[in-house]
């Protein structure tokens, strides 16, 4: 697993627990080759992490 020093800036999109999709701005926090796991705020402006599919990631 890679913990960089300072986060990465990312956009992500994220599935919240009622199945609903969004993009967010957040940091990548860590990282495996698969995985990315992310702090991020929701459209109501509440701060979440998450792991998510390295393919749900995309640099800013």
């Amino acid at each position: 697993m890679v913990q960089p020093e300072s986060p990465l800036a990312v956009v992500v999109w994220v599935t919240s627990g009622r199945g609903k999709s969004f993009a967010a701005d957040g940091y990548a926090v860590a990282w495996t080759s698969s995985q990315v796991h992310v702090r991020y705020v929701d459209p109501g402006g509440r701060e979440g992490f998450a792991w998510v599919w390295a393919s749900a990631v995309g640099r800013r």
